[in-house]
């Protein structure tokens, strides 16, 4: 289960997650192979200092935004449609409850899309989250 909260206007929310886990997360490297980036909005995810996954967007133009984890076989674990109104927004996702594997966070709109693969690992007492 993804635990999602939205924060608008870039605000920080957070909640504890399990003790004794460490988060890590490689440097955000652009998917050669992604549909070319478009020029009506612009996002940046890391993962916080709490273990979760923070996705910010920025719009330049008034359009619809979807945002969009799938695990590997392509299921939609979640879905969420931007507002054309909403310029600036920020998501966290709580992935401490879904299992070890690859998901995949696509955000698009009409123009082209902004894709990154997730790598969720859990070793003992510690779970690694990268990004590429």
């Amino acid at each position: 289960m993804i635990h999602f909260l939205s924060q608008a206007s870039l605000l920080a929310s957070s909640k504890s997650l399990v003790s004794g886990l460490l988060f890590s997360v490689s440097a955000l490297l652009a998917n050669p192979e992604a549909p070319k980036k478009p020029a009506s909005f612009d996002a940046s995810v890391y993962v916080n200092n709490q273990g979760k996954i923070r996705l910010a967007v920025e719009k330049v133009a008034p359009t619809l935004v979807y945002v969009q984890l799938l695990d590997e076989k392509k299921h939609v674990l979640f879905s969420h449609c931007v507002a054309r109104k909403e310029i600036k927004t920020a998501m966290l996702f709580d992935v401490s409850g879904i299992q070890d594997g690859l998901y995949t966070l696509e955000i698009k709109s009409d123009e082209g899309s902004i894709i990154r693969q997730v790598s969720l690992t859990t070793e003992t007492q510690k779970r690694t989250i990268n990004f590429s």
